[in-house]
């Protein structure tokens, strides 16, 4: 079995470390919300939601026979609506917001380049403000802001079967007719 799907979390976790670079900003980006202080300032990338919005009657996409390796295999396939939510984590409000324009804006460079490996309907929605005082996240001030990444991404799933060589035929009766070349 072979399947095929973009991987958007991983593409978008190297897409932004790459743009942060770039633009001279100290910005650790992570697969999850930070763990520890020393991963602040940080983007935090998180899977909200994911769940199949588009298939075909049974998922059933088509078939394949390969004369030459002589594999039989059957395509099922699906779109599914996922959404991660992209998150800055930092321990300065100015720096916050100055980080949020520069993530919307590489978000925008990012959409052609994930819809040409397949993704289809990127939006990007949101744009949340928060903060906690109390110590309840970390023992000093925190300020995050969000936003919500959602988008079609296709699954294609590829099972396939060796196919028996023919040799010979028993027809009514024990008649063998033999199909290998003399």
């Amino acid at each position: 079995m072979d399947f095929n799907s973009v991987d958007v979390k991983e593409r978008l976790l190297q897409f932004l470390k790459a743009g942060f670079q770039q633009a001279g900003v100290r910005m650790n980006v992570l697969k999850s919300d930070p763990q520890t202080a020393a991963e602040l300032p940080c983007i935090g990338i998180n899977r909200i939601a994911d769940g199949e919005a588009v298939h075909s009657l049974g998922d059933y996409a088509g078939s394949d026979f390969d004369k030459d390796s002589l594999e039989y295999s059957e395509v099922y396939s699906a779109y599914y609506q996922e959404s991660m939510e992209v998150r800055i984590w930092h321990t300065n409000a100015d720096e916050r917001e100055r980080v949020y324009r520069l993530l919307k804006a590489l978000l925008m460079v990012f959409r052609p380049v994930i819809v040409e490996q397949g993704v289809r309907s990127f939006t990007v929605e949101g744009g949340k403000d928060e903060s906690d005082f109390t110590g309840q996240v970390a023992p000093f001030p925190v300020y995050w802001a969000s936003v919500v990444i959602s988008y079609l991404n296709p699954l294609d799933v590829q099972v396939g079967e060796m196919a028996e060589i023919i040799t010979n035929i028993i027809v009514n009766g024990g008649i063998v007719i033999d199909t290998e070349e003399p």
